[in-house]
């Protein structure tokens, strides 16, 4: 009876305990539901916001960038004397807007014209060769900011060409933003002229920075609207820009405002259409850029929701209901049945076995060690390595059996510091052991720490893979590569690797060579890093392509460098062919011998110089006589005829111009010898006197394809230079002019010169409308080699020759330009004097 009672009683209590222990459980279950859920979410937020801010930041800096952008093709203008369609062109295409600017829709100039010089301005743009320019919209205003330039020059942009942008409020209010303040200034929302298709329409805004003049004082308001020449800007299409510079468009929907105002007036771009989908996470950014206040609403995708939508709060709280009803069942089971501890331990026994067999699969090192380095546990792969059984190592000090004795402590250390701070990661770190034979292995080692239920450290769990052979492997690689890049750094010359024209390696010299740095060189097109190459019987890729067929080549070959277009190089290229894993390649060596070309050229052109100034001594030491003898005949008949009484008048002229024209040949058999003198110094001379002398030189030439020679000049400069290597230069123009008449059939050629003194410089221009020059051909001008003409006629030197002359011997400058059907080529020297009474 006792004991049913107290049966009873252990019933009712366990009822009672079941009863609280559920009600309980069922609490912690939700809690642990709810404070999981509310982590999850934040932990989403928290990974939202950063997204967010990595896209704020892009943005930020991207229109940073484009104000730096500004700035540069401010400079270009405050660099140059005068800044033409074509320098805009090259200087928009240098920036590369395409690769460093997306989303950019381009790079113009806006010039400021006042009204009363709009007519010059405008008759000035059509001369240069733009008959159909004229500003948008018409009509009279106070100021004009026409559009001169904008590049590139696509169809969208050829429509805002010319387009007064101080017409229109709101890009109005930006550029006297920019103008008063000297900093650049960011539009509101506009549309661009831009928009040519109707099915298309965005958004757009536009970047100003004003351009003062040269040399003045823009600190005050005062000035800097006086002194404002113009803008440089750039034009934005909203739906461009941001595709260009959104890269996380899965994981949020964005909304920009040009303005706090959320509405449909302010909207610069709207990723998202209208959806029934409400986002879960949502941010809110303000940039300000250029004075505007842009307001940036970001909300997540469905898909970053539902990627994030984590089920770990509702899995928690299964588990511990799972937890729950397993206890529950474990506890009346134990009080009912006592004999399930022993089945459970012996299930464990054999599961502990099945584990070992487990571990005796796989192909890694399995140690457990306790807290005193001694082995509790390896698995068959151990036993294999250290050359022990298991038997032998188990209850063996790892450290005094297998590590070597040079870093037995420091290896403990490690091992040590690694159980004092314990944490659930895996260790790694790779040592040496000894195995049983005495050899050493290498041994890479995952560690973790193994804890009792109570958390107390209670030994060491690590694996390993045996790695000695691909370390050796990994040496031996690095030596070779260690051992060819000691071998192609000793070499000399420029050597560079291609593979399907890409440049894979290089080494110093090549470097130098293009003037790049190795990131920007490697994995570049050989052709990407200078703006052409040029050889003089073949073109260069057909050279690379014989290559690639095993052939061997050396050509002689010239470059204009791309970081640096007036800089042209001459090189000695070899190609030798090679195959590595299967792929053919190229080494390409190449030597600078642009000095030592130079020097050969001014060698023999010194030395032929010399050679035609003794024939031409010679010619007139046998010409002087015989003209001194006619001339005192012919002025002895002319005295004669004059004293007489029936003088013949005509008689007389003609002996007066026989008289003239024997002077006449004397002197230009002077000047002819003069000309050829190699070692003359410098002099002082007048401009205009050296280029009568050319024009006497090539005078005869000149009547027989009647050509006309119309000389413009306001003054005659005093130069103090190598004056035969200037007349060189300027007749090699003129015969450039005459051969491009006759290669063009032009019947009535006309040589302008036009001589004028700027600031410190004589500014020489010669045009002729020979049929200028086509666009494709026009930047190898100068290149070494580069001719039109036919090989019997040209070699190609010409031009070249004329460059070093002027920018190395005369620290001047030579350029050309093409208009329609005229060439221009104008030379710039540094002068002494000006006289101002000229001679007609």
């Amino acid at each position: 009876m006792l004991n049913d009672k107290i049966a009873g009683n252990e019933f009712i209590l366990s009822h009672y305990f079941s009863f609280f222990s559920f009600f309980f459980s069922i609490l912690i279950i939700v809690s642990v539901w709810y404070f999981s859920e509310r982590y999850f979410f934040n932990q989403a937020q928290n990974k939202f916001e950063h997204y967010v801010n990595q896209e704020a930041s892009t943005l930020k800096n991207r229109l940073q960038e484009y104000e730096n952008t500004l700035h540069s093709g401010v400079g270009f203008f405050e660099a140059s004397d005068d800044v033409t369609r074509t320098d805009w062109y090259r200087f928009v295409k240098s920036i590369n807007l395409k690769r460093y600017c997306p989303g950019i829709q381009g790079m113009g100039y806006s010039m400021v014209i006042p009204p009363s010089k709009l007519d010059s301005t405008l008759d000035k743009i059509h001369r240069e060769g733009y008959a159909s320019f004229e500003i948008k919209p018409k009509g009279q205003r106070d100021l004009y900011t026409s559009i001169i330039y904008l590049e590139p020059l696509d169809q969208r942009n050829q429509a805002a060409i010319g387009y007064d942008m101080f017409s229109e409020p709101v890009r109005r209010e930006a550029m006297e933003r920019a103008r008063d303040t000297g900093k650049p200034a960011l539009s509101g929302k506009v549309t661009l002229v831009q928009e040519i298709d109707k099915k298309d329409i965005q958004a757009g805004v536009l970047m100003y920075l004003p351009y003062y003049a040269e040399d003045t004082n823009i600190n005050t308001l005062e000035n800097r609207r006086k002194e404002l020449l113009g803008y440089v800007y750039a034009p934005f299409r909203m739906g461009d820009f941001i595709k260009a510079n959104f890269s996380h468009d899965a994981i949020m929907n964005i909304e920009i405002y040009d303005g706090a105002k959320r509405d449909e007036n302010n909207l610069l771009y709207k990723s998202q259409k209208t959806s029934p989908y409400t986002s879960e996470h949502h941010a809110h950014r303000v940039i300000n850029v250029g004075g505007q206040a842009w307001h940036i609403y970001y909300s997540s995708t469905s898909d970053f929701d539902a990627r994030n939508n984590s089920l770990y709060p509702i899995l928690f709280a299964m588990l511990g209901l799972i937890m729950y009803l397993f206890m529950a069942l474990i506890i009346v089971e134990l009080l009912k049945k006592r004999l399930l501890l022993k089945r459970s331990t012996e299930n464990l026994r054999n599961e502990k076995n099945k584990a070992h067999g487990y571990l005796d699969i796989v192909e890694v090192m399995v140690l457990v060690l306790d807290i005193h380095f001694k082995i509790q546990l390896i698995n068959r792969r151990g036993c294999e390595i250290i050359g022990y059984s298991a038997e032998e190592a188990i209850g063996k000090n790892f450290f005094d059996l297998f590590i070597p004795q040079r870093i037995h402590e420091q290896l403990r250390n490690i091992t040590l510091h690694m159980i004092q701070n314990a944490n659930d990661r895996f260790e790694y770190n790779e040592n040496p052991i000894r195995t049983k034979s005495g050899e050493e292995r290498l041994i890479a080692w995952r560690n973790r720490v193994l804890k009792d239920e109570s958390g107390k450290i209670i030994g060491l769990l690590s694996s390993g893979e045996d790695i000695t052979e691909i370390r050796r492997a990994q040496e031996q690689l690095q030596e070779s590569e260690e051992f060819y890049r000691t071998v192609v750094g000793a070499i000399e010359e420029s050597i560079v690797i291609l593979h399907n024209n890409i440049v894979v390696d290089c080494n110093d010299l090549a470097l130098r060579l293009f003037d790049m740095s190795r990131e920007t060189f490697i994995d570049e097109s050989i052709f990407d890093t200078v703006y052409e190459i040029e050889c003089k019987d073949d073109l260069f890729e057909n050279y690379l392509l014989a290559a690639v067929n095993g052939e061997f080549i050396s050509k002689r070959c010239t470059f204009r460098l791309r970081t640096d277009p007036n800089r042209i190089k001459i090189v000695e290229c070899s190609f030798s062919p090679f195959t590595l894993n299967g792929e053919n390649r190229i080494v390409m060596i190449s030597r600078d011998i642009t000095q030592k070309v130079e020097e050969e050229k001014f060698l023999a052109l010194h030395a032929r110089q010399a050679q035609m100034g003794e024939m031409i001594s010679m010619i007139a030491h046998q010409w002087r006589q015989p003209l001194a003898i006619i001339n005192a005949i012919t002025t002895q008949m002319r005295l004669k005829a004059m004293i007489s009484e029936t003088a013949d008048n005509d008689f007389v002229d003609n002996l007066v111009k026989i008289e003239q024209q024997s002077a006449h040949l004397s002197q230009t058999i002077s000047d002819y010898r003069d000309f050829f003198r190699p070692d003359k110094p410098k002099e002082r001379f007048y401009v205009l006197s050296l280029i009568k002398n050319a024009l006497n030189l090539i005078d005869h030439t000149l009547k027989n394809h009647s050509i006309y020679i119309d000389m413009e000049q306001s003054c005659n400069p005093v130069l103090y230079t190598y004056r035969n290597e200037l007349l060189q230069v300027i007749l090699v123009l003129l015969k450039n002019a005459m051969d491009a008449f006759m290669d063009n059939g032009i019947m009535r050629g006309e040589i302008v010169i036009h001589v004028l003194q700027k600031d410190n410089s004589c500014i020489i221009s010669i045009r002729d409308n020979g049929g200028g020059i086509p666009k494709e051909i026009f930047y190898k001008l100068f290149s070494p080699y580069f001719t039109t003409k036919n090989e019997t006629y040209g070699t190609g030197l010409g031009l070249y020759m004329s460059r070093i002359i002027i920018e190395d011997h005369c620290d001047g400058h030579i350029e050309a330009a093409s208009i329609e059907k005229t060439t221009t080529f104008t030379i710039t020297i540094p002068c002494e004097g000006i006289q101002c009474n000229l001679e007609k």
